[in-house]
């Protein structure tokens, strides 16, 4: 928790952002081993960036992977046919 409960029941989340890209869910998906750095955003500042999602805080995580203005996207789908009837 960085800036405490929130919300009457508390479920505001932080928001984790992994190399510029937002992610949902946690750290369970990041190896430690990749993190090279992390930072805290919990003022103004978060918010002006990311807007309303930024209202419980933002964790900002850089892995030693990942490099500055790079975002590569992965866009693919898979099709199957098959003929219904086959005289």
């Amino acid at each position: 928790m960085i800036r405490g409960q929130t919300s009457v029941t508390g479920l505001n989340q932080v928001l984790y952002v992994v190399d510029g890209i937002p992610i949902t869910g946690g750290l369970n998906s990041i190896n430690p081993q990749d993190i090279k750095s992390i930072e805290v955003l919990k003022d103004a500042s978060a918010a002006a960036i990311y807007g309303s999602r930024a209202s419980s805080g933002v964790v900002l995580i850089t892995t030693k992977r990942g490099r500055a203005n790079e975002t590569k996207c992965f866009d693919a789908f898979y099709g199957w046919q098959q003929l219904a009837k086959k005289n």
